[in-house]
Order: structure tokens, then C-alpha cells, then sequence
């Protein structure tokens, strides 16, 4: 089903079993955020995930961004893909090269919960365009408005500061098109793992901490990961957002839980570990204490790597996370675990 009108964007949508996904393409007029709300209410049904793939060359700021902050609100994710155009009878489109989301378009795809670009495509900033106001003072309050208006939605959206900056330096006719590297460094495309530990000094230890708030769900239950070096032991904990996401008693208790064991998956291999190796707490942010070997600890700060607690799909409880190391390793997870090398 499409829904477009002269000089506006097009909207389609693709159903799937648990997936949707909504297609816009072409420029971003006024008024087409409506447009796009008013598709949604009437065609995004029956899917537990949405995904507006987003392929245009910009157009009204304020269209672009409201279209962001309704993504956002409705938890979708956005893509920068381009599909083939709508054929009768052809339940799916096929995807084609050359994609792209400048201007108002990245402005509503950094709306999205997650964010991916295709590999060959692009995504442009750059700064708005003041309009004609009647008087130089009224350029300067519009400007100084729409200024601190657009800083403070890509701050809710999750970008670094910088990208702000790098859209201010960029005149109206230039685009700045980050590279792969910039897309993660400024947070455009988040990294959907744990990443940028940090070194802080914890009851007279050294230890390596970082937090991925995107990382909780329904039952998954781990926001923070923490490395160590205790008793010449290497030490991973793991920790909920509060005491409310902890463990019940009936979790924790070895006589009654569902947790057996976890699993650590590097770069060099994955290690099996039992339950004799994972101490569980009840009710409390601290959810597990996991104790590896030397040469699991020396892999894990070596590269990406994975952090799976066991456990049976009805103890209703996950606690697992990715660790994404920059290239050559991460230094704080090194560091932390110093003293067990």
C-alpha cells in the first residue's frame, strides 16, 4: 500500500511475520510528517518490530525531525537502503545500490532505536537553511532557535556532541558524509554492544567498566559489564540498571535457579564454563560474578567478544551482552585484568 501526492514523499509498507518494514522515498515536503504518522496509524499492524528504511535527498527540517522523534516514540528502527519500486503481485522488493539520507532525511533516521547504513550507502548533514526573514534580527532568533531546537534532538537521539559541530561547519550547499569510522565514533549508528570501558578505582581494585542502556529488554536483564582482578583471579560482574531488574531469591539460589553455567565467546575461540564458576545475588543491581582463566581473560580484552549467562528460556531471564573492542583490543579490559595475566 503507497500513499503519495504531488511534491511529497512516498510511503509504502511491507508486511512480514514478525518484521515490517516501512519505506520512504524521495524528497521531505512540508506537512509529510503528518503524512507519514497518518500511514503509520493506518498500516503498522501485526509485526513485533518495525523498520523505516529511508532513502531520500532531504528536504523541510522540521518534517525530518518530527518524523524522527515519532520513530523514536514508537521504538522502530531505521535503515538507509534503497529497494526497487513497487511491482503488482511482488510480495517483496529487491534492494539496489546506491542509497542515500541527507539533510531532513538523516535528521528522522536518527530517530531510529537502532541505526544501520548500507555499505554502499550514504548518509549527509550539513547546516539548515535560515530561510528569508525581513530583518537581520529575525534571521539571528530563527537561527539561534532552531539552533538549540536541533542540539538538543540529536542529544535525545544519542549522538555524540560532535556531530552537532560538524553539521554547523557545513554550509547548506556542502554535506558532510561521514565515513564508516565517524558513523560509530559520533554514535549516528550506535554500537550495539558494550564498548569504551573505563578504568576507575573500586574498593582499592582497578576495574574496567562501561554501561549499554540499549542492551536491556523484555527479559534481558544486563546494563553493565565490569572486568577485575581479585585474589589473582579474573573477574567479570554483571549488573542490572537497578535493584529492581535483580534477581529473585528463586533465581539466585542454587537449589532452585535455572542458571547452570555461562559461556565466553572470543575472538580465539568460545569457553564452556559450569556452575562452580558463577556466583549469583539476589535482590540487588549486582547480578552475577563469573570467574574465568588467565588466557579467557587475556582473549576477551583482545578483541570482540560475547558474555552468555545459561539459562532456560521460562526462568524468564537473559543475562548475556556483546563486547565490541576497538581494533587491536580494548586496553581498559587489559588493564583491569593486569594483575591475573
Amino acid at each position: 500500500m503507497s500513499a503519495t501526492s504531488a511534491a511529497a514523499v512516498e510511503i509504502s509498507m511491507e508486511h512480514g511475520n514478525a518484521t515490517s518494514k516501512i519505506i520512504v522515498t524521495g524528497t521531505i515536503e512540508r506537512g509529510d510528517a503528518k503524512r507519514f504518522k497518518d500511514f503509520w496509524d493506518e498500516n503498522a499492524y501485526d509485526s513485533f518490530r518495525f523498520i523505516v528504511s529511508l532513502d531520500s535527498p532531504g528536504g523541510s527540517l522540521m518534517d525530518g525531525i518530527e518524523i524522527g522523534q515519532f520513530i523514536r516514540k514508537n521504538g522502530a528502527h531505521t535503515e538507509v537502503r534503497r529497494y526497487s519500486a513497487e511491482v503488482a503481485g511482488q510480495y517483496y522488493r529487491e534492494e539496489r545500490p546506491g542509497a542515500e539520507c541527507y539533510s531532513a532525511c538523516a535528521l528522522a533516521f536518527m530517530g531510529g532505536v537502532e541505526r544501520e547504513v548500507a555499505d554502499d550507502g550514504k548518509i549527509g548533514f550539513h547546516q539548515f537553511y535560515g530561510g528569508s526573514s525581513t530583518s537581520t534580527t529575525e534571521v539571528m532568533e530563527t537561527t539561534q532557535y532552531i539552533s538549540a531546537f536541533l542540539a538538543g534532538y540529536l542529544r535525545d537521539m544519542g549522538a555524540k556532541p560532535e556531530l552537532f559541530e560538524r553539521l554547523s561547519g557545513t554550509s547548506p550547499d556542502n554535506m558532510f558524509v561521514p565515513s564508516a569510522a565517524q558513523l560509530s565514533a559520533l554514535n549516528i549508528v550506535p554500537q550495539l554492544g558494550f564498548h569504551e570501558f573505563k578504568l576507575m578505582p573500586k574498593d582499592g581494585l582497578i576495574v574496567a567498566t562501561a554501561v549499554n542502556e540499549q542492551n536491556p529488554g523484555a527479559l534481558e536483564r544486563l546494563y553493565e559489564i565490569e572486568t577485575l582482578c581479585w585474589k589473582k583471579r579474573p573477574i567479570i560482574n554483571l549488573y542490572a540498571a537497578d535493584d529492581k531488574q535483580g534477581l529473585s531469591p528463586e533465581m539466585a539460589s542454587r537449589s532452585t535457579t535455572h542458571i547452570d553455567g555461562f559461556r565466553i565467546d572470543t575472538t580465539a575461540g568460545s569457553y564452556e564454563y559450569g556452575k562452580d564458576s558463577i556466583r549469583l545475588y539476589p535482590n540487588q543491581r549486582l547480578l552475577a560474578s563469573l570467574v574465568i582463566d588467565p588466557k579467557v581473560a587475556r582473549a576477551l580484552g583482545g578483541g570482540n567478544g560475547m558474555v552468555v549467562v545459561n539459562s532456560y528460556t521460562a526462568s524468564g531471564v537473559f543475562i548475556s551482552g556483546r563486547i565490541e573492542a576497538p581494533p587491536g583490543g580494548d586496553e581498559a579490559i587489559l588493564a583491569s585484568f593486569r594483575d591475573c595475566l
